[in-house]
């Protein structure tokens, strides 16, 4: 029998404290007693398994169902009907993207002005075999979210134009510079220059530093 170092010991403890974590999580999220804490999220919330369906819904969503020219459907799996958003949203979760970190899309209603932002969280693989658990947290929400009077405190204590606040606002709901152009049709030379600007104007010097930033002035 092969007696492990104590340096062998020290090495797989934390993994195993992370293995027992993350099955701990994953049969909170699998079982009706963390629905209350969800439900009192001011997002609409869905858990989704590995095939995209659907496991968990909280009261919001079925509020969002009910509004006419819905950008997504549940049955007879998660899916967006707007071709180029359904191709990102397919590649974020089959781990083919390029995109780092949670994944942002801007949703747009049929024959409506109405926004609809969406963020899919990967949450991490189990190690217990055969549990049925989710693998994805979607949250839904409009965009424009933020307190009115400390955005506005933060625009004019940076003297920020207007098109630098749009793009702050469209940083701050997370999407990306890419993101950001296609919504608003502007050069991505414009956003990059506009964010320049921002940078300067705030001492930021990396777009996290900026988020941070914003969150202190425009959290409640």
């Amino acid at each position: 029998m092969t007696i492990p170092s104590p340096e062998t010991e020290h090495r797989d403890q934390p993994r195993r404290i992370a293995d027992i974590a993350i099955d701990d999580l994953y049969k909170t999220f699998s079982t009706p007693h963390c629905h209350s804490c969800l439900e009192s999220m001011a997002d609409a919330v869905l858990l989704l398994d590995s095939d995209r369906q659907s496991m968990y819904t909280s009261a919001q969503v079925d509020q969002l169902m009910n509004r006419s020219g819905m950008a997504f459907t549940l049955i007879p799996k998660f899916s967006l009907r707007d071709p180029a958003m359904a191709s990102r949203f397919s590649a974020f979760v089959n781990g083919k993207n390029t995109e780092s970190g949670p994944l942002s899309l801007l949703l747009g209603y049929k024959n409506s002005h109405d926004r609809l932002l969406l963020t899919c969280f990967r949450l991490p693989e189990t190690s217990t075999p055969g549990l049925h658990t989710a693998r994805f947290m979607l949250t839904l929400r409009t965009p424009d979210y933020y307190p009115v009077r400390q955005w506005q405190i933060f625009t004019e204590q940076f003297t920020l134009t207007q098109a630098e606040a749009r793009l702050c606002h469209a940083l701050a709901d997370g999407l990306t510079i890419r993101d950001y152009c296609g919504e608003w049709h502007v050069a991505v030379s414009t956003a990059r220059s506009q964010l320049s600007s921002v940078f300067a104007k705030t001492a930021t010097r990396r777009q996290s530093e900026l988020l941070r930033l914003i969150y202190l002035f425009t959290r409640t």
